[in-house]
């Protein structure tokens, strides 16, 4: 009972010192930038293509990214009591969130909390994730994507952890093109990018459709 309370403390003490991390992950100008903060139950593994430092469980981290759209591949993540020296973590199959940065904005990855260990191995298997504007609590419109096990790979006696897979990264058959992840949601993010006789261009086009 002492070691796992000691364990607890100990956690807890490094997550308040660690809460308000910033880590830089945009390749750009930092003035055309916006944050994107996890919970403290969400780990994001990349933002695009980039690999970052994904924190702990308890530990919320703030990630400086490049307006425009954005991909986080990310993961629910959380600790739950089984006995007085025991706990279960309990970690969700990967998903990928992608949506539209705006600079000088704040953004924060979000899901509904998970008061038990059998809901939260419940979650972990259909996550759902949320980004919120941090200061209106707005929602954020987003596609979310998630992972499937790669089940040749999973069947390996090698293979102590499922292996994951996304659709989206999958070449489609016929014409070598890797599939979008959301047409609809790029099509909206590049008519907010562009200018008027952009605009008027573009509707003249479909007219002519």
């Amino acid at each position: 009972m002492f070691r796992s309370l000691l364990a607890v403390l100990a956690l807890s003490l490094i997550s308040a010192c660690a809460s308000h991390s910033i880590q830089n992950a945009y390749q750009g100008e930092q003035g055309n930038t916006g944050l994107v903060t996890s919970a403290n139950t969400v780990l994001i593994n990349y933002v695009d293509n980039d690999e970052v430092s994904e924190g702990f469980v308890g530990q919320e981290i703030t990630y400086r990214v490049d307006a425009g759209q954005r991909t986080l591949l990310l993961q629910y993540s959380d600790l739950f009591s089984i006995g007085s020296d025991d706990h279960e973590k309990v970690v969700s199959r990967p998903a990928k969130v992608t949506f539209e940065v705006e600079a000088g904005k704040q953004y924060k990855v979000i899901h509904e909390p998970q008061k038990n260990l059998e809901d939260a191995r419940a979650f972990a298997e259909q996550p759902e994730f949320q980004v919120v504007n941090a200061k209106t609590k707005e929602v954020i419109e987003s596609a979310v994507e998630l992972s499937r096990p790669r089940t040749f790979l999973t069947q390996l006696k090698s293979a102590v952890t499922p292996v994951y897979e996304f659709e989206s990264d999958q070449v489609a058959t016929g014409n070598n093109e890797v599939q979008s992840m959301d047409t609809l949601l790029q099509l909206k993010a590049l008519w907010s990018r562009a200018s008027e006789p952009e605009r008027e261009a573009f509707q003249q086009w479909l007219l002519a459709q």
